[in-house]
């Protein structure tokens, strides 16, 4: 029974010290650790011992607090974006083959593509060249000379799925970027996404740099196609809502006229409803926000309120943030307490961009950023090197604007969501509430523990307190696993945890019955404990495999709570099982060789 016990030894030995080497900056973090530690990592390592590591097992969303988001995708956005582009690759295809066209475009609010022919005898080229070239399409239905275009499901579904992946690869990058640590983020059914944001100190800021779409477009301003807002009577303007118009320089140095409203942001869909019937199908109304004094003089409303402008733009973007490669913020050196945001495109990018200002010199261009025009300048010369810049204004809260340029480079460079998102379930978990989740799981373990302590001791005597050895280094061994991976321990983790020493405790409880019997049919306590271990190793291994396999499948296909259960569950199954056969049966084979025990204590 003595032989190779030392090996053993020294494996047992070996595991408990680097457990406990793992362990310390968990200790550390959760014991010792000043609060400004807690909030910044970088402190936190720095203030680790040379010989130390500075990783640490986290605690979850119900344990520190933190954000429960769920968010919606508009998948239904993403077909219509992918729709816009094979649009303006079609205009090109159909230049190239020389197929003559007078419009292509996408009807407002569908994800279908209607190509007006020059000739009807063209429309058989037309449908031989997208069985070529555009697969992903199929024509829906012909009228003469027009041709409606779709999707094909397929690709519509792919779409649809890939926006979803999209959109949680992004949000996870801005969540490192912000400084979360093991954020949680899945999918969830066929268009949400789940976010926890553990740890988190202001939800609010960090529900709006998540969810920010942080689509990025450049759309051109159709000036001399607001003419047509004269048709419509002041009369049939909504509470608020005012016409004005001024004159600028248009291409060739001609004036245009210009025709736009200020209106109250309370106003916007009323004014949308309004405008849509008048404006062609490749126009959109945009908004922004009015100078103030010139929009509460207009409006006589009270300052304090919100009032938006509206521009005429064309749908199809020049140029989207797409092909953006950096966004830093920078000072306005000429304007006290502002800050911009500067954006450098990719070598592709910026040829798009030196093209679309050339063939607009004297035109406004509108920068749209998530659906608001941030400003919409006049081109006054065409704009090479590939770079362009959002600014943000003055104000006198100087450190809210430097905030707000911050997060707007971030959400640029982390990438643009595929698709507008929208909260559909938000709750907050205080910190008060973590905290006495983990007094109360801790106060729960500790007395389930002490309970099954005191019972192994009273009940199996000196064998009972060799079993509780085992089962404290199970423990130990299991914190050690989570420490070294980085894992995050949830409640349902510390239920985990509690079902991992029930298993241990039964474990050993059949061993000590195994070696009673033994002990009852004459063998001496050497050959008991040793047909003891022998004889109850097959019921140990079945049960805790067959255990390990439902947590295998609760991990596979469970999420969030039950994920986190099954995880802990299965590292502590595999520890508990090494503690009962091994741990224990080492320090039995200790005891023997030293005192050759005569009698054991069962």
């Amino acid at each position: 029974m003595t032989r190779g016990w030392y090996s053993r030894m020294l494996l047992v030995v070996g595991l408990a010290a680097g457990a406990v080497y793992l362990l310390y900056p968990s200790y550390y973090f959760y014991a010792k650790a000043s609060e400004e530690q807690r909030n910044d990592n970088t402190k936190f390592c720095a203030a680790m011992p040379t010989w130390a590591h500075c990783k640490k097992f986290n605690l979850g969303l119900d344990l520190q607090g933190g954000v429960h988001l769920v968010m919606g995708v508009e998948v239904q956005k993403a077909v219509e974006q992918r729709t816009d582009r094979l649009a303006d690759a079609l205009r090109d295809g159909l230049k190239e083959q020389g197929i003559a066209f007078t419009r292509v475009d996408r009807p407002r609010d569908t994800a279908d593509i209607v190509v007006t022919l020059a000739n009807e005898a063209d429309v058989e080229r037309l449908q031989t060249y997208l069985r070529k070239d555009f697969r992903s399409v199929h024509v829906l239905r012909r009228v003469a000379a027009v041709v409606t275009i779709g999707l094909d499901d397929k690709e519509a579904a792919y779409v649809r799925e890939s926006a979803v992946d999209q959109a949680i690869k992004t949000i996870r990058n801005r969540a490192d970027k912000l400084g979360v640590t093991e954020p949680t983020i899945a999918k969830r059914g066929a268009d949400n996404i789940l976010i926890q944001l553990p740890g988190i100190k202001d939800p609010e800021h960090a529900i709006s740099v998540i969810g920010r779409t942080a689509q990025l477009e450049f759309k051109m301003v159709d000036a001399e196609a607001t003419a047509v807002f004269d048709e419509i009577p002041v009369t049939d303007l909504p509470p608020g809502v005012t016409r004005h118009e001024y004159t600028f320089d248009g291409p060739g140095g001609r004036p245009v006229r210009e025709v736009y409203f200020l209106t109250p942001a309370t106003e916007k869909e009323a004014v949308t409803k309004l405008l849509t019937p008048h404006i062609a199908s490749d126009r959109e109304i945009g908004y922004g926000d009015a100078e103030r004094e010139s929009a509460a003089t207009a409006t006589q409303l009270d300052p304090s309120k919100k009032i938006l402008r509206t521009w005429l733009l064309y749908s199809r973007p020049g140029i989207t943030g797409d092909y953006l490669t950096e966004a830093d913020v920078r000072q306005d050196n000429e304007l006290a307490g502002s800050y911009y945001v500067i954006m450098t495109f990719d070598p592709k990018g910026a040829k798009i961009f030196e093209k679309l200002t050339a063939d607009n010199v004297h035109r406004q261009m509108a920068i749209v950023l998530d659906g608001k025009v941030n400003s919409a300048p006049a081109i006054s010369e065409k704009i090479g090197g590939g770079s362009a810049r959002i600014t943000l204004g003055g104000g006198f809260d100087v450190q809210s604007k430097l905030q707000e340029a911050r997060d707007l480079a971030l959400v640029l460079k982390a990438g643009a969501l595929p698709a507008p998102v929208d909260v559909r379930e938000k709750r907050e978990v205080g910190k008060t509430l973590g905290k006495d989740a983990v007094d109360s799981g801790m106060m729960a373990m500790l007395v389930g523990s002490a309970a099954v302590i005191a019972f192994m001791a009273i009940y199996y005597q000196g064998s009972g307190m060799i079993a509780n050895i085992g089962l404290m280094l199970n423990l130990l061994f299991l914190l050690a696993t989570l420490a070294m991976f980085g894992a995050t321990l949830t409640l349902p983790g510390m239920a985990g945890i509690a079902l991992t020493l029930a298993m241990g405790v039964d474990a050993n409880v059949l061993i000590c019955e195994r070696i009673r019997e033994e002990l009852r049919i004459g063998k001496t306590p050497r050959a008991a404990i040793e047909a003891g271990y022998a004889k109850a190793f097959s019921a140990i291994f079945d049960s805790n495999l067959t255990t390990i396999i439902t947590a295998v499948v609760l991990m596979q296909y469970g999420s969030g709570p039950v994920r986190g259960f099954a995880v802990t569950l299965t590292i502590g199954l595999i520890w508990s099982f090494f503690s009962a056969v091994v741990v224990t049966r080492v320090i039995y084979d200790f005891i023997n060789a030293n005192w050759r025990l005569k009698t054991l204590s069962i």
